[in-house]
């Protein structure tokens, strides 16, 4: 099997972001877990989220899977509003994402990104995975209501900061037209949304949450390329 990277110099500063972003969130959730209030319930909490994203608005011409998995983890820190069973809730974390397709995307001369089908670049080329990696450092707020049978429900809002992206290809070689299967990983895909925002909404009992994520901003920069963009939805654990 033939294998190809692309590692820009500015992507690896990118891979280094994420190991110390990750290093901090556990560091500082260690210390604010440490700080907890029986008076006003529990202040810490950490979640942990297993998505599936739905792509709406992708080109005609561009067929997504239906099963993008990804991966959240956050910590926040808990307010209880009065004595009542509301609070507001803040705090960091890492949202990781996929968008499984059978396009690659491709840049043109006026910088514009397009997602170009595989077929149609290389007529007769079969591949077996092919996606978009992207991965957030996320700052949410949230409302929360926590019943005396456990019931919990939130609503709130979220930014995100881009800390790195690449595709991944393996398949048939359409690089050098060789008889290998091949695996590329390209970092850095252009024009990807650096800045996210979005809508949360999570509801369940005890530690077990339905979660959803809307997301206001497109995967890529406005103008930049297709005005597609994510719905998340899936299962949040809460330990804490």
């Amino acid at each position: 099997m033939a294998s190809y990277s692309f590692y820009p110099f500015s992507t690896i500063q990118s891979m280094k972001r994420i190991v110390i972003l990750l290093f901090t969130l556990f560091i500082g959730f260690q210390g604010f877990s440490q700080i907890v209030d029986e008076s006003t319930r529990k202040k810490a909490s950490a979640i942990f989220t297993i998505t599936n994203d739905f792509y709406v608005n992708m080109p005609d011409s561009v067929d997504s899977k239906f099963f993008n998995l990804g991966v959240d983890f956050a910590g926040l820190y808990d307010y209880r509003i009065a004595k009542s069973n509301f609070s507001f809730a803040f705090g960091f974390g890492i949202g990781s994402h996929n968008l499984k397709m059978d396009a690659f995307v491709i840049e043109d001369s006026t910088n514009v990104s397009g997602l170009h089908p595989i077929s149609s670049l290389y007529p007769g080329t079969d591949y077996k995975k092919n996606k978009i990696s992207y991965t957030y450092f996320d700052i949410p707020f949230e409302f929360r209501l926590r019943t005396k049978s456990d019931v919990r429900a939130s609503l709130g809002f979220k930014i995100g900061f881009l800390v790195d992206s690449h595709t991944k290809y393996r398949g048939d070689d359409y690089l050098y037209d060789t008889n290998d299967e091949l695996f590329v990983k390209f970092k850095d895909v252009p024009n990807i949304e650096s800045f996210r925002y979005g809508v949360t909404g999570r509801i369940g009992w005890k530690f077990i949450n339905i979660t959803g994520f809307y997301s206001l901003t497109g995967i890529f920069t406005k103008n930049k390329g297709p005005n597609t963009y994510p719905i998340s939805v899936g299962i949040s654990l809460m330990p804490f």
